[in-house]
């Protein structure tokens, strides 16, 4: 099961018109160490160091071929090319056609990937997608970093003792969904201060 949120664009040019998309909440990030399990735990001859080994040999393949003009397509999962842009900050137009832009310089800007449908079509088949919150979320400018949320919460906390989810949310303009997901992202790193303290819905979060 997978949730996901209404949120609201901003009117940035002040017409009035109100437009709202779905989005997918994520909570946690797999890495090649889960994918290693994942195999393993279907039933892979294979243990997870060999698994990873292959998947670090497919990326360095791919590195190769695509630093080399060529387009990567893995059937069953998608298609890898490469995005250029300028190296520099003169824009795109051509404004003297005798340049024709020889002193410009290129660099790889990022990594486009298309899926494969079939990948597309079992993830519509696989996926149940419920409403996490009711109504529609905003979406605003955030008032704070997250850096200076979490100094802002450290100084709560030093003042009341505790801060409660309601709290931080309220204090940093966010989504109660958000200031859950950030705060267990705090009592995740062992190097963050913070630490949780009971259950929900009396958890509070302590120093």
């Amino acid at each position: 099961m997978a949730n996901y949120i209404l949120k609201e664009m901003p009117d940035i040019q002040k017409k009035g018109k109100r437009k709202v998309y779905p989005k997918m909440e994520t909570y946690t990030l797999k890495t090649l160490d889960d994918l290693a399990k994942y195999i393993q735990d279907l039933g892979s001859p294979y243990n997870p160091s060999i698994i990873k080994s292959v998947v670090d040999i497919l990326a360095d393949a791919a590195v190769t071929w695509l630093s080399n003009g060529h387009t990567v397509k893995i059937d069953g999962l998608g298609t890898f090319s490469l995005s250029l842009g300028f190296d520099d900050k003169k824009g795109n137009e051509l404004s003297e056609e005798k340049s024709r832009m020889e002193y410009r310089h290129v660099k790889i800007k990022s990594l486009n990937f298309r899926p494969d449908e079939k990948i597309v079509q079992k993830l519509r088949r696989a996926t149940t997608l419920t409403r996490s919150e009711g109504g529609v979320v905003q979406v605003t400018k955030e008032r704070y970093t997250k850096e200076e949320r979490l100094a802002r919460a450290i100084q709560h906390i030093e003042q009341h003792g505790a801060i409660t989810l309601t709290e931080y949310a309220n204090m940093n303009g966010l989504s109660r969904t958000v200031a859950s997901r950030e705060l267990k992202a705090f009592t995740n790193d062992p190097f963050c201060l913070i630490k949780a303290k009971g259950v929900a819905p009396h958890k509070t979060w302590t120093i």
